[in-house]
């Protein structure tokens, strides 16, 4: 948490500061090099109370890439006043998932067979053609309407339509998963 209001000791809390090399009471430039949450602070505000920055790289000092996340708080004049940033070492995340995959049986053919057999493969990349990302929402809200969509149109119920579908999302089948977990809860 920054407290923007005060750049030459902004950091207010941290959590894993290891991560990102920081402590509290350090500069707002103490962090990772080509932080695009900065772009919140460089342009004016449009009158919003908030803007997020997601799903962006930055660099630790030490080199270490870190994937990142920043929401900026602004006054009504438009003003940043704070923000909450995430950074997160995707090393151990990385290592999480081949942990996973190990323990997680792949597809067997079979069951990539079965999806061929019922509908093709081109089938799939037709429909998912067809959804197209709004100027409103972000990758994940994207991601996650077409997998709701897609439940919503039974494509789930068909073996190996989960790994296809995370194959032309760009995610894991894991994240594909969570989503339908999402889905199911409401």
């Amino acid at each position: 948490m920054r407290d923007l209001t005060q750049p030459r000791n902004s950091v207010v809390s941290i959590v894993n500061g290891h991560v990102s090399g920081r402590k509290p009471g350090d500069a707002l430039l103490s962090g990772p090099d080509d932080d695009e949450g900065f772009l919140g602070l460089l342009s004016p505000a449009e009158r919003v109370p908030f803007k997020v920055f997601d799903n962006y790289k930055t660099t630790t000092r030490s080199g270490k890439e870190l994937n990142s996340a920043s929401t900026i708080y602004y006054s009504d004049d438009g003003v940043p006043l704070a923000a909450f940033c995430i950074n997160v070492d995707m090393d151990a995340v990385n290592m999480l998932k081949r942990e996973l995959d190990i323990l997680l049986p792949l597809p067997s053919p079979h069951e990539q067979d079965t999806l061929n057999d019922i509908i093709p493969a081109q089938s799939f990349d037709e429909i998912i053609a067809k959804f197209r990302q709004t100027g409103a929402e972000n990758n994940l809200q994207y991601r996650k309407r077409v997998v709701s969509e897609l439940q919503d149109m039974g494509f789930f119920k068909v073996k190996g339509s989960v790994n296809h579908i995370a194959q032309a999302l760009g995610v894991s089948r894991y994240t594909i998963y969570n989503y339908l977990e999402k889905n199911d809860d409401k």
